[in-house]
């Protein structure tokens, strides 16, 4: 076997931390009696804890909202890797209930793996090292303690830290906590403080309590793949963390103790340590060392210094996309594993990914439309102005926006975070293209499950409200994607996105109708050359002037120079 890699899933530290939970509500004290309280359970709590048990255990003894409590559960199926794959049958069973409670029967009977959620608990600890929080902890260290006027800074030091980084540092620190903290060491030891002003402990109690103070299990080892992904030099494809753990070759370093079915502590910790490296799908490996994508791109600025790359081929990939102004890229592919796709800093443009797609963030991005295929895993906006976005995802975030239009379709309700947002419309899917059912199918999204107009808005004081509207159906438009379809035929129907609501269908209908009536009075009319002239120049000015209003020139002219450059190509 060759070298390890392990590196820290940054999926999940990205999309799975979101600002609902008040840091009080998950110190570690909290955590410690969580996970013993789940453990005095028995079977409903340890090593799986059902949905009920765990929204008694949020409510009643940790003090959050019952929709906190849900979000929290369902991201930890989304990103479970114990037992992937379960938040998919629970939609479809959902669906198919009837009735409140059937409903309630069903979410009783699903289970989590019990670490998992307290490890999701624990990483929203990470919120409170947010790039704006750390931000201005690095500005107050800095002024504390660095010399002022102060000596030569170095390159490095005045380099800014991508996200990765930021999540990577975070893991570091926290690594030896959370490991005391799910081998049940913390709430051990809190326990015997308490005792130790009442009654002494023999030298038994004290050795046994120091040696499974320093071991841990096969199962805390192999939860931390939730967090730690591994492979071996070489190879492409992904390891289980365990498995490489116990392996022969590794199994010194790792501290794995077979007899014992069990690793020593300090040695697993700095085993794991020493082997964190870069994510190959994270945003340091594929903007340092990425090969440039052979996407078409065109951009109308006069001077730009977009970003279009793709990681180092690996069974996760990643498509980063930043710095586009005035531009437009598409592309319409197959692939047999979806990608992860990051959208930055973009300005003004178009963008079109039309393929299956496993966890998608569009960042700091204003007056820009990003059409994308299906995501399989999860959608976030965060601080976002002004964009229209149109996806089918199995599950939405929008943080910090203002002036956001989501077309989507989504068996989870859409969820709002963070103080700032506001000024979100939200709207069925309006596009439809020939590969579209066959990538949802591959997604395993599926069109009459579809919580669109549910939103739920959460902030860490509960549940918010005033910063969402449902858009109205006289106000739905279907989007022709200009790659993928042909001109429309007088007379027939265009075709319909998958599980577009029946009021939003007939006013595509109304709206059809409106049009052909329009072109048939014309057609019809009695007028002379001249006059059919004069209103045919007064219908092109109208189009060119609400061309120029609505932005669309704008797009046309992308298209136009992207034709022309596909042509030259």
């Amino acid at each position: 076997m060759g070298e390890v890699q392990m590196w820290v899933r940054p999926e999940v530290m990205e999309l799975g931390v979101l600002p609902i939970l008040p840091p009080d509500k998950i110190s570690i004290e909290m955590l410690s009696r969580l996970l013993q309280y789940a453990q005095d359970l028995g079977e409903r709590g340890y090593p799986q804890m059902n949905y009920h048990t765990w929204k008694h255990i949020a409510v009643k003894k940790m003090g959050l909202s019952v929709e906190c409590s849900m979000v929290v559960f369902f991201s930890c199926l989304l990103f479970s890797r114990l037992h992937p794959g379960r938040d998919r049958e629970l939609e479809a069973t959902l669906a198919a209930a009837s009735s409140q409670k059937e409903r309630d029967e069903v979410m009783g009977g699903v289970e989590v793996w019990t670490t998992e959620l307290v490890m999701t608990l624990y990483l929203h600890r990470v919120t409170s090292a947010h790039p704006r929080a750390v931000a201005r902890q690095a500005s107050l260290h800095t002024l504390t303690t660095d010399p002022w006027p102060g000596s030569k800074v170095s390159v490095t030091a005045g380099r800014k830290q991508v996200l990765e980084e930021k999540h990577a540092e975070f893991v570091r620190e926290a690594l030896p906590e959370l490991l005391s903290l799910l081998a049940g060491h913390l709430q051990v030891e809190d326990t015997e403080k308490k005792r130790r002003s009442s009654e002494k402990r023999t030298s038994r109690e004290l050795l046994g309590f120091m040696k499974s103070a320093g071991v841990l299990s096969e199962h805390v080892v192999k939860s931390l793949a939730f967090i730690i992904g591994a492979s071996v030099q070489g190879e492409k494809c992904e390891r289980d963390l365990l498995s490489v753990a116990m392996d022969t070759n590794n199994c010194y370093r790792s501290g794995y103790l077979s007899k014992k079915k069990a690793f020593q502590k300090g040695l697993f910790e700095q085993w794991l340590l020493g082997g964190l490296d870069w994510a190959p799908h994270g945003e340091w490996l594929c903007v340092r060392r990425g090969s440039r994508q052979p996407w078409p791109v065109v951009s109308l600025a006069s001077q730009s210094h977009h970003r279009l790359v793709a990681s180092p081929p690996t069974s996760l990939r990643l498509v980063y996309i930043c710095e586009l102004v005035d531009g437009l890229t598409a592309h319409m592919g197959d692939e047999t594993a979806p990608c992860d796709i990051k959208i930055r800093r973009c300005s003004k443009s178009n963008i079109y990914i039309l393929q299956p797609i496993r966890h998608a963030v569009i960042h700091k991005c204003h007056d820009t439309r990003v059409i994308l295929g299906p995501v399989c895993g999860r959608l976030r906006l965060s601080e976002c102005r002004n964009m229209v976005v149109i996806c089918a995802a199995r599950s939405v975030v929008i943080a910090d926006c203002r002036g956001v239009v989501i077309h989507t379709l989504t068996p989870q309700r859409p969820l709002l975070v963070g103080g700032r947002t506001q000024g979100i419309t939200l709207a069925p899917l309006n596009i439809h293209y020939p590969k579209l059912k066959h990538h949802m199918a591959k997604a395993q999204l599926q069109s009459h499950i579809n919580m669109w107009n549910r939103p739920l808005h959460l902030g860490s004081e509960g549940v918010l409200s005033g910063a969402c509207e449902v858009m109205n159906p006289e106000d739905f438009q279907l989007l022709v994607i200009p790659f993928t379809q042909t001109a429309p035929i007088d007379g027939r129907p265009p075709l319909l996105p998958p599980g577009l609501p029946h009021e939003f269908a007939k006013s595509v209908e109304e709206a059809g109708k409106c049009v052909s009536s329009f072109r048939s009075e014309v057609r019809d009319a009695d007028l002379t050359p001249e006059q059919r002239a004069i209103l045919q120049k007064a219908i092109d000015a109208k189009f060119k002037t609400w061309l120029r209003e609505t932005g669309k020139q704008r797009e046309l002219d992308q298209l136009q120079r992207l034709s022309v450059t596909l042509k030259w190509e």
